[in-house]
């Protein structure tokens, strides 16, 4: 129809009647051909889409079949393990049966041959349970543990027990050895708390006042001592006393050796620069209510701050004043710098007690203000790893540590009972003697 139409169309022209008859009779054909294919294509997505579904199922039913053979494996596999175990114990026990048959046939025919020799006597001394044996092993083996506990905690123990020890941690000298109260000889009464100190809190926080012929006072004074002549000819002005941890008695330490100081006729200046934790001022039973943490807010004067210690009017402290909201951003500032300064015009010596180095960055930053720093170690508490640490925290800020002090120390296990017993103290009056040390820290200081 396509060739008549076009042969057609090329004879007579588009609007004749036979071409346009050819064209509608192409028309019409076409569109049912079109209309076939559609029918045919559409018959065949079916008869697709069935067989997915057909294999879809007949997957499912195979994966069905092939759990229901692993099942019936496992079954079988368990089935052949058991026959197998049922058959070894049938042979076990026709053999133990057989073996019982035997042993009966031969009791039976054996003939008896035992005969009564004597009769057994009841013992006169029980044998067990063995009293003494039993006690002298209790003692043995109890001796035993207690070694082996003892050495199981040494070995556990990291704190800093020596001077030896203490030195080649913190990489410095021992400036003095300050010992437990209760641990000292000479004493009537002696302490049951380890409060370096005494029983009462404020003994040792004013060991030279309250017990000035005591051994914890005499340690202070080699202190005093040793950091006079830590950096010979001139002594440190301006001294940092601060400690790894909290509670080594720092503020202790601090309080006497600026006592002891004072005691030597010098202007002595202490500044508790501890602003989250304050003691000097309550030591000492002084107002707090002004301050340091006051004049560097701008609150109040130096000279409104600065409080004189009537029992030894050589004495001066700045006590902490009012706890502030951001201790380490005024112990940094310009001011507390400048003060600094100006105290130094005014005191021949300053002793400032800050918190303690890992907790808080305040003694960081105030260890670039100072001559020299004191690090207060407690004897069998303080660990070697926080040592360590507070020391090269010190050291990175630029710090000088001057040495350290060993406090809180056992003077009976530590080899320094015959030296606090014996050496500060004659037998008669109770006096101290004069140390020839103390001499020359005496004319040092008069240099």
């Amino acid at each position: 129809l396509k060739t008549q139409n076009v042969d057609a169309l090329e004879q007579y022209g588009p609007k004749h009647p036979k071409v346009e008859r050819l064209r509608s009779q192409v028309n019409e054909i076409q569109s049912l051909i079109d209309t076939e294919r559609k029918r045919m294509v559409e018959r065949l997505r079916n008869d697709y889409v069935a067989a997915r579904g057909r294999e879809k199922l007949l997957a499912a039913a195979v994966a069905k079949e092939k759990v229901g053979v692993g099942a019936l494996s496992q079954l079988l596999i368990q089935h052949n393990l058991l026959k197998r175990e049922f058959d070894t114990n049938q042979q076990l026990y026709d053999s133990l049966l057989q073996r019982l048959k035997d042993a009966t046939v031969s009791a039976g025919l054996r003939a008896t041959n035992i005969h009564l020799v004597d009769p057994a006597r009841p013992p006169k001394v029980p044998v067990r349970p063995q009293k003494l044996y039993n006690i002298a092993v209790s003692i043995a083996v109890g001796l035993i543990l207690g070694v082996m506990l003892a050495f199981v905690k040494e070995a556990l123990d990291s704190s800093i027990k020596s001077i030896e020890e203490a030195e080649r941690v913190v990489n410095a000298p021992a400036l003095a050895v300050v010992p437990l109260e209760r641990e000292i000889p000479h004493r009537a009464a002696r302490s049951l708390t380890r409060n370096n100190g005494t029983s009462k809190p404020g003994d040792a926080e004013l060991a030279l006042l309250k017990q000035p012929s005591s051994a914890l006072a005499e340690s202070f004074r080699t202190l005093l001592t040793s950091v006079v002549l830590s950096t010979a000819p001139r002594p440190p002005q301006v001294l940092l006393i601060t400690s790894a941890t909290a509670r080594e008695g720092k503020s202790t330490t601090a309080l006497n050796l600026a006592i002891a100081l004072a005691q030597r006729g010098d202007s002595t200046l202490i500044i508790d620069a501890d602003l989250r934790r304050p003691g000097i001022a309550e030591s000492l039973d002084i107002d707090d209510g002004e301050g340091l943490a006051s004049f560097l807010t701008g609150a109040h004067s130096i000279e409104a701050a600065l409080r004189q210690f009537s029992p030894v009017p050589t004495l001066w402290v700045l006590p902490a004043g009012p706890k502030p909201p951001n201790p380490a951003q005024l112990l940094s500032s310009s001011a507390m710098e400048s003060l600094l300064k100006e105290l130094r015009q005014r005191f021949k010596f300053i002793v400032i007690d800050s918190p303690p180095v890992l907790p808080v960055t305040d003694a960081m930053i105030l260890s670039t203000f100072v001559d020299g720093v004191a690090f207060v170690v407690e004897s069998g508490v303080t660990a070697r790893g926080a040592v360590v640490r507070a020391r090269r925290v010190l050291e990175n800020a630029g710090a000088r540590i001057l040495g350290l002090v060993l406090n809180k120390v056992d003077v009976r296990h530590n080899g320094y009972y015959g030296y606090y017993g014996h050496y500060y103290y004659s037998s008669g009056s109770g006096k101290t003697k004069r140390t020839p040390a103390s001499e020359s820290v005496s004319s040092h200081l008069q240099g």
